[in-house]
């Protein structure tokens, strides 16, 4: 009970806490980010085994590091290297990790990344989640229906914050089932899952499906995929960019303009030689947390890429502009009835298993071969159960046409295609294949 009334209490002063950081003018605003940021580097030295041998043996003096020009001379971090060192070295000394938050994704690679972070800093990440909506007129008496792989358990406060959780593995028409019970105000789900309900969605389905804003997110969509949904539940649509390990980064405003959540994360942007792009110019984003001592990501190579713009947004907010970004972007498989499955229905059900059991796999890497042919490359976890992933094989056949079959191959290692990323759902129906 005392923990639960410590975390409402964090979030209630997180709430408010980011809202006073929207209205403060960029100037302010980014000399704050800034002192967090170098804040947070020199606490991941101190605190963290993990960044302090790496920034010794990269010859770094600590105390050198004093505006974010400096930053550019630590080096880079990868999932791999979080990866191999968590928990005990990328974790902060002094950190019960039992009673932190624990979780793990799998972004679009395949590759299971577990991470933590502490009640407080969750409490910060919802409460920037909370702003992103506020920030096109979601109130706290507005009904919240959010289509994802997990339950987040959003609290509830007497009739504010109502929340319900649909989840994105289940089959489209058992989704708008349950809108229609929710009755939702605000939607939100990933790009094409709620593109597929808006083309699935039958007339009078939308006479009870009334939402006055949607929110999507997780993945990229298309100008035409956000108009269509728009159009088809008659509310506007904003999009949002985020990862599970970092949370916010960057999201629409109501004049749908992208803003990058400096009061969360400090984002560069850079080109191949590790040098920073100008305004306009595309590079691969590169994320530094300022919220999450107990497990900080300094300078984390993402994989996305993007373009951040010098302008100022007519909405008043003083964060910067992330102009566009790419990167996230799945393909979906279509299958020999015509029908087509999102990839992220194929990759959140690997991701519910990877949480479920956590050393299950080590990696994997789905590909459409043919219409009626799927092979899955396993590289074991240390944990390898036969009976589980035969749990995870029934729960892919669900999402399937009995036409396809799933062959299995467990291989020592999965080569990186080209590219940033991997890509850990693939169809290559299409793409000279047959």
């Amino acid at each position: 009970m005392m923990e639960n009334a410590k975390f409402l209490l964090y979030l209630f002063q997180s709430v408010i806490d980011v809202h006073i950081s929207a209205c403060l003018p960029a100037g302010l605003q980014r000399r704050l980010s800034e002192k967090r940021l170098i804040r947070s580097i020199r606490n991941a030295y101190e605190n963290v085994p993990f960044y302090r041998r790496k920034y010794d043996e990269a010859g770094v003096d600590i105390n050198t590091i004093r505006t974010a020009d400096d930053i550019k001379r630590l080096p880079f971090v990868t999932k791999d290297e979080i990866r191999e060192n968590f928990p005990q070295a990328i974790v902060a000394r002094g950190v019960n990790v039992d009673a932190c938050h624990y979780s793990a994704t799998t972004g679009s690679t395949g590759r299971s990344l577990p991470f933590i972070f502490t009640k407080k800093t969750f409490a910060f990440y919802i409460a920037t989640g909370v702003r992103m909506y506020t920030m096109i007129g979601y109130r706290p008496w507005h009904r919240m229906t959010y289509i994802k792989y997990t339950d987040l358990h959003y609290p509830r406060l007497g009739p504010f914050f109502q929340t319900t959780h649909i989840k994105s593995t289940i089959p489209v028409e058992e989704q708008i089932a349950q809108l229609k019970e929710s009755r939702p105000d605000l939607i939100i789900g990933y790009a094409s899952l709620v593109y597929e309900v808006a083309r699935r969605a039958t007339p009078e389905d939308l006479k009870v499906i009334r939402p006055k804003f949607i929110g999507i997110n997780s993945e990229l969509s298309t100008q035409d995929q956000r108009n269509f949904i728009s159009e088809t539940f008659g509310c506007p649509v904003y999009d949002e960019y985020s990862t599970e390990e970092t949370w916010m980064v960057a999201s629409q405003c109501r004049r749908h303009n992208y803003h990058i959540f400096t009061d969360n994360v400090w984002v560069e942007f850079i080109d191949s030689k590790g040098q920073e792009v100008k305004p306009g110019e595309m590079g691969e984003m590169v994320l530094t947390t300022t919220r999450s001592p107990a497990m900080p990501f300094i300078r984390y190579r993402i994989g996305d890429v993007g373009r951040y713009s010098a302008a100022e947004c007519p909405c008043g907010l003083g964060f910067p502009l992330l102009e566009a970004f790419e990167g996230r972007a799945d393909d979906c498989f279509i299958l020999p009835s015509g029908k087509f499955v999102s990839s992220l229905k194929l990759l959140n059900t690997f991701t519910m298993y990877i949480k479920k059991y956590l050393h299950l796999l080590e990696e994997f890497k789905v590909t459409q071969v043919r219409s009626d042919l799927i092979v899955i490359k396993i590289i074991k976890g240390s944990q390898y159960n036969s009976a589980h992933l035969e749990e995870l094989l029934t729960d892919l056949h669900r999402l399937l046409d009995d036409s396809v079959s799933i062959k299995v191959e467990f291989v020592d290692a999965i080569a990186k295609s080209d590219g940033i990323k991997r890509k850990a759902i693939e169809s290559l129906v299409g793409k000279g294949q047959k």
